[in-house]
């Protein structure tokens, strides 16, 4: 089959490099031609009186991002690098309306497991759908990650050009998962005209080494180009010198060809390597809500590597340009989980086989000054998954002392295509129309052993499951000003579904089914400049329907240390507002104050509302807000660059808990209150290609419950005070600092 796509892939690229030249020869660059984006700026490395437009292709054109009529934050890769965010969780944290990151690795069966990163983010209030708990699906998410226009793409933490994160439903415009909202990594591409490298070195607590390297090669001045960059990162845990201890070892290489005006070609790999820990301690909570007991235990440790083989094409025929985007990735993992506590279990996960290819063909018009514009794309999307997985329960001896053990084999294949068109009433007036469709098809190999040592397969029709799903966008906007923009749109996305095994009370195996569901969603926005480019205000308001979130991931087995999973199908409505404010009163500084506020709530719960205590979402802190200044010292030949960041997060629950739970008292244990964590960053530009930097992060030590803090049990005591135990290492990150020098030659 790999073969076969492969050779598909090459028959294109033929096609296209074969009817290159003559276009060559008869065509000239029109004038409309839109550049490539230059570099971020950066609002603490500038020096200049006003704000500066950035450059993005958050709708696959180059366009600014103040004239992009959507919810989009864009973060410079050399900013980010300089404040020591590498990882999705801290790039994000400032962006209104999301909470959480990328899962670096397989979630075990307390909660489900993904090989997809994105099922981590939370966007709007709304969550990725689970599969079943003790297996590691493909489940896709309701959000996407694309590095380098690859969906769930490889080496997004390091050599960032820029990230542009769109809020809503984006599927007209991108390949695949882009139900809630996309975050889009760029990295830097290779340049053909000068050489360039790049060395960065921080230290930090915790044991804390991060090197970055990266050097530019022109090969032919104008035509031919390799970028090559290097990621590693290593610390101890938090809690423990073993558990939670991480290192990455990443790498990337990008070759640039640009034969001529009208054809470019980019062809990339990238690995990684990561080790991760589990154990080490295990956090419990005692007899109020933030009195935590620390006791040692066993410690688990999990491997994954990734590869990535891709390319990027892009034709230029001259009304209208193609583009086209093969990849493929391989994912494999190996990890135990040790937990120990109100369950006693060891996890054994292993991932084999889990390779992923996507095609994907874009066409657009390139005429900048036409009234109608418009794009075009079709995707392939082939995951092919072998995973094996056992819980080993300690309290359970019966059928050899575990509690499931599955061994699955699993191919999902989805083709979509999707179309998008702008038509300019007016210079002022633009109205956007766009659909979408997609299939899905998932045939299923597993056999699933539960706890009574009854095995079952899937077989026959059950091995099948197929969706289909068309969704659609519409948005007017209009220029009040050439620096004020006011916009509505209607949206709406889709999650596909899933299928797999698991066990019933009974401990014998049936099949669950995740069905496809789909998201509406409605805004009303505004981007403004004022003052003459001095201050900026963008403004959004947004309503989304969601047909429901569901999960297979919730233990509906009784207290005690079996697990039983059910599919449950939510429905989930969130509104809110978010804000994006930026004032330069003066050359040297600038003012940033960023928020949102969410209103996510779960509809009827039905059969299982005895598994949810509130309808509240979570985790889902309704306010966000970030509040900045960024100052620049002049010191002789010198700069100085300061600032000052505080981060609040309203009140929110952590995880969810059961009505019987709650009634025992344990809505507390898992609260979060409000809180405010302060960050600092100095950056001394001690020559144009040499910058120490010092940072600290979490400047008070805040410590909290970390997102999905999970309360595996709760007793009451003498009186009401309830014992509420839980098996963890890791609360929210500590105060961390660190030092950053940063050389370029």
């Amino acid at each position: 089959m790999f073969r076969k796509h492969l050779l598909l892939s090459t028959s294109l690229l033929a096609g296209i490099i074969a009817a290159q030249p003559a276009f060559a020869q008869t065509t000239t660059t029109p004038e409309t031609t839109e550049p490539a984006p230059p570099t971020t700026s950066s609002p603490i490395l500038t020096n200049t009186g006003a704000l500066e437009d950035i450059i993005v292709t958050a709708e696959r054109r180059f366009n600014t991002a103040q004239k992009t009529a959507a919810s989009i934050s864009v973060r410079s890769g050399d900013d980010l690098l300089l404040r020591g965010k590498y990882e999705l969780k801290n790039i994000l944290e400032d962006v209104p309306g999301i909470s959480g990151g990328a899962s670096g690795t397989v979630n075990t069966s307390q909660a489900g497991g993904t090989d997809n990163p994105a099922a981590g983010l939370v966007i709007r209030g709304i969550q990725s759908n689970s599969g079943v708990g003790g297996s590691a699906t493909s489940t896709s998410a309701a959000a996407a990650i694309y590095v380098d226009d690859v969906y769930n793409g490889v080496g997004g933490g390091y050599d960032i050009g820029r990230v542009e994160v769109l809020r809503g439903p984006q599927g007209t415009l991108y390949g695949r998962s882009a139900t809630a909202g996309v975050v889009a990594i760029h990295t830097k591409d290779p340049d053909s005209k000068d050489i360039a490298v790049e060395g960065t070195a921080e230290l930090g607590n915790y044991n804390l080494r991060h090197f970055v390297g990266e050097v530019n090669l022109p090969i032919v001045t104008d035509k031919l180009a390799l970028r090559v960059s290097g990621n590693y990162f290593e610390r101890d845990g938090y809690y423990a010198t073993d558990g939670d201890a991480r290192s990455s070892t990443s790498f990337r290489a990008k070759l640039l060809w640009t034969p001529s005006d009208t054809f470019s070609a980019m062809l990339g790999y990238a690995q990684e390597f990561n080790i991760s820990h589990s154990g080490g301690v295990a956090i419990t909570q005692g007899n109020s809500p933030t009195d935590f007991v620390y006791t040692p235990q066993a410690v688990g440790t999990g491997r994954n590597h990734f590869r990535q083989y891709w390319a990027n094409f892009n034709l230029d025929l001259g009304p209208v340009a193609i583009t086209y985007i093969p990849a493929y990735r391989t994912w494999f993992q190996n990890v135990t989980t040790v937990a120990r506590g109100a369950v006693n279990i060891d996890n054994f996960v292993s991932t084999p086989k889990d390779n992923f290819m996507t095609h994907e063909l874009r066409i657009h018009s390139t005429d900048t000054d036409a009234k109608f514009k418009w794009q075009a794309g079709f995707l392939y999307y082939r995951n092919a998954l072998s995973e094996v997985n056992t819980l080993y329960n300690f309290d359970l001896p019966p059928a050899g002392g575990y509690l499931f053990k599955s061994s699955t084999q699993k191919t999902t294949t989805a083709e979509g295509g999707f179309a998008e068109g702008t038509y300019a009433f007016s210079p002022a007036t633009r109205l956007t129309g766009g659909v979408r469709y997609d299939h899905t098809e998932i045939v299923v190999d597993q056999n699933y052993t539960g706890f009574t040592g009854i095995t079952a397969p899937l077989t026959g029709a059950d091995r099948l499951a197929t969706f289909n799903n068309f969704t659609y966008k519409v948005r007017l906007e209009h220029d009040l000003t050439p620096r004020n923009l006011l916009y509505a749109l209607i949206a709406t996305g889709f999650s596909p579904g899933d299928k797999s095994l698991t066990q019933n009370a009974a401990g014998v195996p049936q099949a669950q089914i995740l069905q496809a569901e789909t998201l509406t969603s409605y805004e009303i926005g505004a981007k403004n400049r004022f003052l003459d480019n001095h201050l900026q205000i963008n403004l959004a308001a947004f309503y989304n329907n969601y047909g429901g979130f569901q999960t297979a991931g919730i233990n509906v087995a009784p207290p005690g240390p079996l697990r039983i999973f059910q599919t449950i199908t939510i429905p989930v409505k969130t509104y809110g507002v978010e804000f994006e404010l930026q004032a330069r009163p003066w050359a040297n500084g600038t003012f940033g104050l960023n928020g949102s506020y969410t209103h996510a709530r779960y509809g009827d719960f039905g059969a299982y509302a005895a598994f949810f205590s509130t309808h509240e979402v979570s985790p889902a802190p309704p306010v966000q807000l970030t509040g900045s200044y960024d100052h620049r010292l002049e010191i002789g030949s010198t700069t100085l660059s300061l600032r000052g960041v505080v981060r609040y997060i309203s009140a929110h629950d952590s995880s969810r808990i059961t009505v019987q739970q709650a009634a025992d008292g344990a809505t507390p244990y898992i609260r979060v209150p409000s809180v405010a964590l302060v960050d600092l960053n100095a950056t001394w530009q001690v020559a144009p290609n040499l910058s120490i930097t010092g940072y600290v992060r979490n400047l008070t030590d805040k410590r909290y419950l970390p997102d999905n803090w999970n309360v595996a049990s709760v007793t009451p005591r003498a009186g009401t005070t309830p014992s509420v135990v839980v098996s963890s290492n890791t609360l929210s990150d500590p105060r961390t600092f660190g030092a950053i020098v940063n050389v370029k030659f």
